[in-house]
């Protein structure tokens, strides 16, 4: 429906579409087709969160639209914190720009430097003006999608705070504001595939799109708590001309001008700023910037072939310390196999980041807040006696393995599942160790680099006495990892499509998966005081690593997905 309303309202000046030239039927035509595939395509903070199922994606559109209008909520931040309507609206713009420039970055690229409309609609009978037309309504319909439900919040708020004439100002405001955000994407652009390859540019993409997720998640912890703050109060934006450097005071200055005119020098300056700096700027991008971007981005249906590999007299192997790692941690030469091959899968495949990164930034977010939420002497004097610090090392221990859950729970999927049949024609006699690898490739990436900076903050905060308590902690995780694939995994990795469709133990084994850190933690709360019994469980610990890790490593062909073969 609200694509059905999009198309209405682009289609209205037909006749002068046809004076120009454009065939209005096609236009029609390729425009339905662009907002249904938008609406098969979901948004970057639904993407690590939509749902498995085997159903294709819809309704994209209205996740698009109900994210823009959370996000514009975040933005009234700036009335409730100060009373300075120049500060208020100096902040609302940040905001605004920032949101609105990291969204479209996120969201739109794909769609941007989607270059298959050459191949599908170019050797059609459609002449370039509708091949045109249809790519700006596309992104102007786009960009309205994500604007107005992200300026309604701010528009209500001002209404009801200053009156119809502040809101009809603000409204008139997003325009250049706007103008001036896409000159920022597309700087961004130029400078990105300047200092990178085509290829690169989208791997940077993925990465921004995490960043992003992350840094929405952080906003919405951090902004409630800084409500109140007397620096907040009390701070206001100084009226000089370096804050004139800074285009959300172009805007807010121009606000309060408009709303209540003066022969101040700055609101006027800044009146004028707002209008010339993105006129200027559209300028730039059109005669500069757009020529660059559109041979670029010729390049990037060509990023897809081999790199040119320059010869070197130096021998040099990518990632080496990798392959030493690999060869430090795993027995055999099926195991280093496992273990490299999810080294580098976990670094290369989008799907598996989109679904696993975010949840490492949403766990350090929980972890920085947790840590000063604590109170302020909680890491003052602290020895062995403080046990509420320990207590907090050790919990940040535990807390870690819900992530490396996470992350072993991801292993077995991939949107190249179909590649498995390789694991079926290869002469491995233990195909357990494969899994063994993996595990310890996953242990070895996502877990221990988290638990040596805890280690480490635990001998600043509290000592070299605490040292026992922190072995037997990682060693429990170490056997968490190691338990829960030696319940749950029946598939080799990245050999599984990520449906709706779950088998019947899984949540048994969910239950199991929770209920054994849980009762490894208890245990560990109940001694860590005392030297020996921890001393005697982190034996125990270590030995059940062992044994645990063995039985994967030693489990045939019969035990994965019910398939097996005679050797």
């Amino acid at each position: 429906m609200i694509n059905r309303f999009f198309i209405k309202m682009a289609l209205l000046p037909t006749a002068f579409y046809r004076k120009i030239g454009v065939n209005s039927l096609q236009l029609k035509a390729i425009l339905s087709a662009k907002l249904v595939m938008d609406d098969r395509r979901p948004a970057s903070i639904q993407y690590a969160r939509k749902k498995k199922t085997d159903k294709p994606v819809s309704g994209a559109s209205w996740g698009t639209i109900i994210a823009s209008a959370f996000l514009g909520l975040l933005f009234l931040f700036a009335f409730l914190v100060t009373d300075n309507s120049l500060t208020q609206f100096t902040i609302y713009f940040s905001f605004y720009i920032f949101i609105l420039a990291a969204t479209l970055i996120t969201d739109f690229t794909s769609v941007l430097i989607d270059i298959r409309d050459n191949y599908i609609i170019l050797p059609k009978p459609v002449n370039d003006k509708t091949v045109l037309l249809s790519r700006l309504l596309h992104i102007a319909i786009h960009c309205t999608k994500v604007i107005l439900p992200l300026t309604l919040s701010g528009l209500i708020m001002v209404g009801v705070k200053y009156g119809l004439l502040a809101t009809l100002v603000l409204f008139f405001l997003f325009l250049p504001a706007t103008l001036f955000t896409i000159f920022l994407i597309n700087s961004i652009y130029v400078l990105v595939l300047k200092l990178t390859t085509p290829e690169k540019f989208k791997n940077l993409i993925s990465s921004f799109q995490i960043f992003f997720s992350v840094g929405i998640y952080a906003a919405y912890q951090v902004i409630p708590r800084l409500m109140g703050n007397a620096f907040f109060e009390k701070y206001t934006i100084p009226k000089n001309i370096y804050s004139l450097l800074i285009p959300s005071c172009w805007f807010a200055g121009a606000w309060k001008f408009l709303t209540s005119p003066s022969g101040d020098w700055y609101f006027i300056s800044a009146f004028i700023l707002s209008i010339v700096m993105p006129i200027l700027s559209i300028l730039i991008v059109i005669k500069y910037f757009a020529p660059s971007f559109n041979r670029k981005l010729a390049l990037i249906s060509g990023s897809e072939q081999a790199p040119v590999v320059k010869q070197s007299k130096k021998t040099y192997i990518p990632h080496s310390w990798v392959y030493r790692l690999a060869a430090w941690v795993t027995k055999t030469s099926v195991e280093k196999a496992g273990f490299l091959q999810t080294w580098f899968m976990t670094g290369r495949s989008r799907d598996f980041k989109m679904k696993i990164y975010p949840g490492f930034g949403y766990l350090a977010v929980l972890i920085f807040l947790t840590i000063f939420r604590s109170k302020k002497d909680r890491f003052t004097n602290i020895d062995l006696k403080n046990t509420g610090s320990i207590l907090l090392i050790l919990s940040l221990i535990y807390f870690v393995s819900f992530a490396i859950m996470q992350v072993l729970a991801q292993l077995s999927f991939s949107d190249k599942y179909k590649a498995s049949w390789i694991y079926y024609t290869t002469p491995v006699r233990m195909p357990g160790e494969l899994i063994s690898g993996s595990v310890k490739a996953a242990i070895c990436k996502f877990y221990l680099p988290i638990a040596i900076i805890i280690t480490l903050a635990g001998l600043v905060f509290v000592g070299p006495g605490i040292i026992p308590n922190l072995l037997l902690g990682i060693s429990n995780q170490l056997l968490v990892s190691f338990t829960i694939a030696y319940i749950g995994y029946r598939e080799f990795p990245f050999s599984q499509m990520e449906t709706g469709k779950r088998k019947g133990g899984t949540f048994i084994k969910g239950l199991i998966s929770l209920f054994i850190p849980f009762l490894l933690a208890f245990l560990h709360y109940m001694i860590f005081k005392f030297t020996v019994p921890v001393f005697i469980l982190l034996a125990l610990s270590i030995i059940a690593n062992w044994l645990v890790a063995g039985s994967i490593a030693q489990r045939g062909w019969k035990y994965f997905n019910g398939k097996y073969r005679e050797d």
